[in-house]
């Protein structure tokens, strides 16, 4: 399997759980169950997202091209970035209580930047490969 298609699918992954972890968060926060959820999918989107830019980085790479020659590479940085500090973010609102306000707000920015700019990524990524 070529690493392109590695990463296609680390990185899908990644916006599902992401979109999922959202989803939950917003809609089904009456639910006993929805913060242990809305964790996992976090977690499980940055980790995704992790193998898909390592992918990504390999196929780069092995190519012979510059790492950021495209937008679609500087989305994936700051999404990737983005998916790493949310889910850091919401952890950190229960560890550290005289700051929780703060932390939770921006885990909400974060993670909602982290979406946005994954769609963003998907979208460039898809004018790179020639497919639209």
């Amino acid at each position: 399997m070529s690493t392109f298609y590695i990463h296609v699918f680390f990185m899908t992954a990644g916006l599902l759980a992401m979109t999922a972890g959202v989803g939950i968060a917003r809609f089904l926060r009456q639910k006993r169950w929805w913060l242990k959820i809305h964790r996992a999918a976090g977690i499980t989107g940055a980790v995704c997202l992790s193998a898909g830019v390592a992918a990504a980085v390999v196929m780069v790479s092995l190519s012979g091209d510059g790492q950021f020659k495209v937008p679609h590479a500087w989305l994936g940085l700051a999404t990737f970035l983005c998916a790493i500090t949310a889910p850091t973010l919401g952890h950190l609102q229960f560890k550290i209580r005289s700051k929780i306000q703060q932390f939770r707000l921006w885990h909400r920015r974060t993670g909602f930047a982290a979406l946005l700019l994954a769609l963003m990524s998907v979208l460039s990524g898809l004018v790179v490969a020639g497919i639209i």
